[in-house]
């Protein structure tokens, strides 16, 4: 019995620290915000608070974090008092860190999600600490339901609504040289605004013949392959044909079928093993708010040369580095509403460079964003 509470004991401690080092790898809190009393600035995404006491780390309502299930976390703000003041208050939030861990381990594994350090001013006494909120607010994307995207998706090709980010369109209309493209397309969570702008645009521009094949993606559990020793078509529907009716019928059961995993890079080997005379024109449309689950397979398509073109939706003041590294890995392109860099393979270490408004820079081999002259979420 001793030997078994000893061994317990070991696991503990290996546990938490492994959960430090990870935690430490993953999380680059920017500066410090200070302010006099916390609010929430939910800027059109959704919140949920993880309320914990003054000096204290444990979660106090842990039951909510049901409703983060299926959504896309995009933010999380650490919010504490600096009372008593100046108190060097590290360890306690380190700990806080630690016990969000627990709880949302997929926060800590996605690139996109921004972390701030919330500092209120203005406690005045111990008693004055019940008035403030400490703890976690989480900001995430809530995910719309199979009927509301079916909606957009219809609205948008019967011509009944405009997009209102019109990325698809515009990076099409600046690329009218494609030809016969190979079109991989995510179609989870809140991609349907921009399934709708393919949809539309193949069937107003079929002369265009600007896509031959189109493969939808939504669904893994994180067992991609390269579809070279063992096929995998779960969460992967195809069609060869450029036929709007098809296209939907297609687009829909890869929807209402599909999960929330983003195995791109998988979807990507099944299309050049179903297509394989049109594997240098691929063109991954993906969302700029989910990490690829399957960024493993980056080198296999590095080693089978295969450049994509990777078309970003949805970025606003951050991009997920994910999808500049498959641009840049493959020797393919980025694609934003505002801008095509055709040229990132090129870019070297130190070399700064910009998308749109955002600035990037390679430092040790990785891409890192630069600081936003507008704060950010």
């Amino acid at each position: 019995m001793k030997k078994l509470l000893l061994f317990a004991a070991l696991l503990l401690v290996i546990l938490s620290t492994n959960a430090q080092i990870s935690i430490n790898e993953r999380i680059r809190f920017k500066d410090t915000v200070k302010v006099n009393k916390y609010k929430p600035d939910a800027d059109g995404f959704s919140i949920l608070k993880l309320k914990m006491n003054p000096g204290e780390s444990t979660v106090l309502n842990p039951e909510e974090l049901r409703k983060l299930k299926t959504q896309t976390i995009i933010g999380v703000d650490l919010v504490y008092s600096d009372f008593p003041k100046g108190a060097d208050l590290s360890g306690l939030n380190r700990d806080r860190i630690i016990e969000l861990y627990k709880f949302l381990p997929m926060a800590f594994n996605n690139s996109i999600v921004e972390w701030r350090l919330i500092k209120q001013l203005d406690v005045k006494s111990e008693s004055d600490m019940q008035h403030y909120f400490h703890g976690f607010v989480i900001y995430y994307r809530k995910m719309p339901t199979f009927q509301q995207e079916n909606k957009n998706i219809m609205d948008l090709v019967k011509g009944k609504a405009k997009p209102g980010d019109s990325t698809l369109l515009k990076v099409f209309e600046r690329n009218k040289t494609w030809k016969e493209m190979l079109v991989v397309c995510d179609v989870t969570g809140s991609m349907s605004p921009y399934t709708g702008q393919l949809l539309l645009w193949i069937a107003a521009n079929n002369k265009l013949k600007t896509f031959k094949q189109v493969v939808f993606f939504n669904d893994d559990d994180t067992r991609s392959t390269n579809q070279v020793e063992t096929q995998d078509i779960k969460g992967i529907w195809a069609t060869n044909t450029t036929n709007l009716d098809n296209l939907l019928d297609v687009a829909f059961e890869a929807m209402e079928k599909g999960g929330h995993e983003e195995n791109d890079l998988e979807a990507i080997c099944y299309a050049i093993k179903k297509y394989p005379e049109n594997k240098q024109n691929v063109v991954l449309i993906a969302d700029n708010w989910e990490n690829p689950c399957d960024m493993q397979l980056l080198e296999f398509l590095k080693k089978e040369k295969i450049p994509v073109r990777v078309v970003v939706c949805g970025v606003s003041e951050r991009m997920n580095l994910n999808l500049l590294e498959i641009a840049y890995q493959t020797g393919g392109s980025i694609h934003t509403m505002e801008q095509d860099l055709t040229d990132i393979a090129k870019v070297g270490e130190g070399k700064t460079f910009s998308i749109g408004n955002l600035n990037f820079k390679m430092s040790g081999g990785k891409f890192v964003q630069l600081a936003s002259t507008n704060g950010g979420k």
